[in-house]
């Protein structure tokens, strides 16, 4: 009977019990028997599906106490309320007041519903604290922050907080990666151990050793994908209004910062500081706040740009520079840059006033990764004559320097369209892909500029075929251009997996020249990305777009391997020494295919920093209540070759990221440049250090010269005074004369000692 309870809150016999007590023994008896076979009514086949989640509801509190006259006159007043805040979607459908039976009247309470927990959201912090009269004030709470609140333990408890000089020891660990993972709102934080070899292939859940997760002292739970910072020295968790950042070898709490509906945050690429953002933040508490990470320090609070309103406005209008020391977004006509961490705007020495950069038609910009200097697209409308006989927009891609504000240079685009721009991960080269239409065809164009000089050297590759996917990898300067077969090419840029394959570039830049040369490529496959790793020596093109779902899912794996070979140069008009050719090296590249993965279904490919691993994998869209039939969720760890290392399925899977490491790129460039310092100081460090040697051999001579003297003086000096004391005695004897032996018989002295 104690079972039954248990499951059936309310199940009681006892009033039964107490008229007839004869009754209890069979009661018992018949409780004990279908307790053996009972099943609870919401796990059975035909059950109702309850809906748990409360997230588009709130509770509003302090509301007028109403009879059923006055309820409908509420109901209007509170829909009123809604659309001054600006608050459309919420009618008196959406609010139910309970009235008390026993007394007739409201409690004072109403439950609002919306469409999805944003909207709640946002109604609730809209109308939150709202003065009804003197006597109420409306004060709302969403259901998931009632929860929270409610969980909030009686007495506090002090957070512990990481060791900041602890946060970069996963950088230490060159052999294992870190990859985290959230499953069923719990964050867990797992070691990528480098395979034994021989080692076959594993679905347990445990083959990776855990650093956070439900079965470690830290635990994290979030209902929002968590994010690493960009060099992974902090990982950062979304909470009710806030967002905790993490690091350390434990994951220790590093920050918390409170913001009302947050929903938003990146960590500039220096990992100094952090900009939040909430649609529903009122004007005085900000929309976009930026702070200082290591103080929680508050730099500066900016409400949506004027005409934007909260529904229209974007999480990501703020991007900082690669050092950190600039921020900056695109308004009308301009963009304005302010100065981190004092967050005034730039200013502008020419004309002593701090404003924004005046970019006419600006249609996106975007920083350099390496250097304080951003590309910027802009339109130059052209015309002939009357409006009836205008021209197309003509693009352009110009390049600033920050903050001297200067432009370098600023490249035309002819009948271009439809332009894409990407920066080489070390900030030397641009590449845009266009569409440049020809009377009523379209070609396709890929632009390569190199921003190492103010001339920007450019060139250009000419691509007869509709043109899939364009990757760049900056250690090895080489690009893969994805395309098909077709000869006819669309005005928009193809998305679904087509017949294509992939042309493998290398770019050089001579003197003042950028030269591109064809190097080799793939094969035919039906594929629509194409992705390098992190050494760019290895590329996968994959179909993670294919317009049948169930034929996607497949990876084709390809090296690109360097021949070197000596070839005898062929020295005209040289003199050239008998017996002693001359050779130079040759250097040809090879594209050899690896392996073919098959993963029917997956969507995504991601490198791993160290480019030894790479996991292909399936996550949800957004929030998914049910997934429908037949949906795996699932991620495959694959080695650099395609070999399957693991692989794990869960419907409750959420999220999958790499964690980043600190790494920069070295080019032969700064490998010459290191050469040539390491032998400069290598010569001063032996120059110093021969007459560091020299000194210490003289002063050397010197301490033995003072001790030899003293060591000789401290045995002649007892001599000569016994030699004093005695004179008087030797020549009474006759053993000496007044001949002035004294000065012979010191120097004999000497003579001996030495």
């Amino acid at each position: 009977m104690d079972f039954l309870k248990e499951q059936l809150p309310g199940f009681s016999f006892d009033e039964e019990i107490a008229k007839e007590p004869e009754l209890a023994k069979y009661i018992k008896k018949e409780c004990e028997d279908a307790s053996m076979t009972f099943t609870h009514p919401l796990e059975l086949e035909d059950a109702p599906i309850l809906n748990t989640d409360f997230g588009p509801y709130f509770l509003l509190c302090g509301l007028p106490v109403v009879n059923d006259e006055k309820k409908d006159k509420l109901l209007k007043v509170l829909t009123n309320i809604f659309k001054k805040k600006g608050i459309e979607y919420i009618s008196a459908d959406n609010i139910d007041i309970m009235i008390n039976q026993s007394t007739g009247e409201s409690y004072g309470t109403a439950f609002v519903k919306c469409k999805n927990s944003r909207d709640a959201k946002v109604a609730s912090a809209a109308i939150h604290k709202f003065a009804l009269g003197k006597a109420n004030t409306i004060l709302s709470s969403t259901f998931d922050e009632f929860e929270r609140v409610s969980n909030v333990p009686d007495e506090y408890q002090t957070p512990k907080f990481a060791d900041l000089a602890d946060l970069y020891t996963y950088a230490m660990d060159p052999e294992n990666d870190q990859f985290l993972i959230r499953e069923d709102n719990k964050i867990k934080i797992k070691l990528n151990k480098a395979p034994i070899k021989g080692e076959k292939a594993s679905s347990d859940p445990t083959f990776h050793s855990e650093l956070v997760g439900p079965n470690q002292e830290v635990s994290i739970s979030s209902k929002k994908n968590a994010a690493w910072s960009p060099h992974g020295r902090y990982l950062t968790v979304f909470q009710e209004n806030i967002v905790n950042i993490y690091g350390g070898s434990s994951f220790d709490l590093v920050r918390e910062i409170l913001h009302t509906g947050v929903s938003y945050a990146q960590v500039s690429p220096c990992e100094r500081y952090i900009v939040t953002y909430s649609q529903s933040a009122d004007e005085k508490e900000g929309n976009y706040n930026f702070w200082r990470i290591d103080t929680g320090e508050i730099l500066r609070k900016f409400p949506f740009d004027e005409g934007i309103s909260r529904f229209s406005a974007q999480p990501d209008i703020f991007s900082f520079s690669f050092d950190g020391n600039y921020c900056a977004k695109m308004i009308k006509d301009h963009v304005v840059v302010y100065e981190l961490p004092s967050m005034y705007v730039m200013l502008d020495e020419r004309i002593d006033k701090r404003v924004g950069i005046k970019i006419d038609n600006i249609i996106k910009f975007s920083w350099n990764p390496a250097k304080n200097m951003f590309c910027y697209l802009f339109e130059i409308i052209k015309s002939k004559g009357s409006d009836k006989d205008k021209d197309k927009d003509l693009p352009k891609i110009g390049f600033i320097d920050i903050p001297s504000r200067e432009v370098w240079d600023e490249k035309e685009i002819i009948n271009g369209d439809n332009v894409k721009m990407e920066w080489s991960a070390d900030g030397t080269k641009l590449i845009a892909m266009c569409k440049l239409k020809k009377k009523k065809e379209y070609l396709n164009n890929v632009q390569i500029f190199d921003v190492t000089s103010r001339g920007i050297p450019t060139d250009i590759i000419k691509v007869d075929t509709s043109i899939m996917s364009v990757e760049w990898t900056s250690v090895t300067n080489r690009l893969a251009i994805l395309a098909n077969n077709q000869k006819k090419i669309r005005e928009k840029w193809e998305e679904n997996a087509q017949v294509s394959k992939v042309a493998i570039y290398d770019i050089v830049q001579d003197k003042h020249t950028l030269i591109s040369t064809r190097i080799g490529s793939s094969k035919e496959h039906i594929s629509n990305n194409v992705k390098w790793s992190e050494n760019g020596n290895i590329f996968v093109a994959s179909d993670i777009k294919n317009s049948t779902p169930t034929q996607q899912g497949k990876f084709y794996v390809y090296y690109v391997r360097t021949v070197v070979s000596r070839v005898e140069v062929n020295n005209q008009g040289k003199k050239k020494k008998k017996g002693k050719p001359t050779f130079e090296e040759k250097r040809e590249y090879v594209v050899d295919s690896v392996n073919d993965v098959d993963h029917p279904r997956d969507e995504w490919i991601k490198w791993d920093p160290t480019s030894r691993f790479f996991v292909t994998g399936k996550l949800p869209k957004g929030f998914v209540k049910v997934p429908p039939p037949g949906t795996t969720f699932k991620f495959s760890i694959h080695d650099a070759k395609g070999e399957l290392l693991y692989s794990y399925s869960n419907l409750k899977l959420q999220q999958f990221e790499w964690r980043p490491r600190p790494i920069r790129t070295w080019t032969e460039k700064n490998n010459r440049e290191f050469k040539k310092e390491y032998k400069k100081d290598l010569r001063r460090v032996i120059i110093e250090n021969d007459e560091k040697s020299k000194n210490e051999h003289l002063e050397y001579s010197r301490l033995l010269k003072e001790k030899t003297k003293e060591k000789f003086f401290e045995i002649v000096t007892p001599l000569q005074k016994k030699y004093h004391e005695t004179k008087d005695k030797r020549r009474e004897i006759g053993m000496e004369d007044e001949s002035g032996d004294e000065q012979e018989f010191t120097r004999s002295v000497i003579i001996d000692y030495y």
